[in-house]
């Protein structure tokens, strides 16, 4: 790890901070934590950090007062800043870059991945010391897909699928011709042959009338239905105006 590649994390949830710390730690940086805005400036000039990342809504001194005051002291202005929040606006972010930080990331939106990204590339643009990176895992012999597999051989083999074991048949000295065997004829359609439908036999007047009738809605029926509807909403409304006085 390089000597004095420290980031400083100014922030007022824990959690968050804790989980940011174990992962920056992994990637070899030295990180100092602070959980207000107040601790945070201290901490700038107690340990004089490579990068600074902070938040904006903390108890105390708030973001944006803590870059004013980073940015207006000559021994702390050329500390890199990157904005770590929750808020989402576009007036945030470009407040935060007016008052000078190097960039701005919400929370909701980025991964730790991303996070440590952004820091390589704020210290790498002031000359600045970054981390070697982790040491890659040796390669592993793996069992070899479809994906390893040429497309000549992938369609080769889909044929052979499809079409199914071959079988060799050995040739015969006096090859016979094979004659399919004669089918019976099919029965001629006979054109003057029509289908009789069966006629439907009225019903008796006795039968008409066991079948019900269909009715057309009574207008009482539809006047009862509308009644209820309004006295219904009557008395919500009476319940209602009588909850408001109560």
């Amino acid at each position: 790890m390089p000597k004095g590649t420290k980031i400083l994390m100014v922030d007022d949830d824990k959690m968050l901070i804790d989980m940011y710390k174990e992962r920056l730690e992994l990637v070899g940086y030295q990180v100092e934590i602070s959980r207000d805005g107040e601790e945070g400036l201290a901490k700038v000039h107690q340990t004089k950090p490579d990068v600074v990342l902070l938040d904006i809504m903390m108890p105390k001194v708030n973001g944006y007062e803590a870059l004013a005051s980073l940015k207006s002291d000559p021994t702390t202005k050329d500390i890199p800043v990157i904005i770590l929040s929750a808020l989402m606006r576009d007036v945030n972010k470009a407040k935060a870059v007016e008052a000078g930080a190097d960039d701005y990331i919400i929370k909701s939106e980025a991964m730790p991945v991303d996070v440590i990204k952004k820091v390589e590339a704020v210290l790498k643009k002031y000359n600045k010391s970054v981390p070697n990176a982790s040491p890659q895992e040796e390669e592993k012999p793996t069992q070899k897909g479809p994906a390893d597999i040429p497309i000549s051989k992938l369609e080769e083999q889909a044929k052979v699928e499809k079409q199914g074991p071959v079988i060799e048949i050995e040739p015969s000295a006096t090859p016979q011709e094979v004659v399919p065997p004669l089918s019976p004829p099919a029965p001629k359609a006979n054109p003057q042959a029509v289908p009789q439908v069966p006629k439907a036999t009225p019903l008796s007047p006795a039968a008409q009338t066991l079948v019900p009738q269909e009715k057309n809605s009574s207008p009482v029926v539809v006047f009862l239905l509308v009644l209820i509807v309004i006295l219904i909403l009557a008395s919500d409304a009476f319940f209602y105006i009588r909850y408001l006085a109560g």
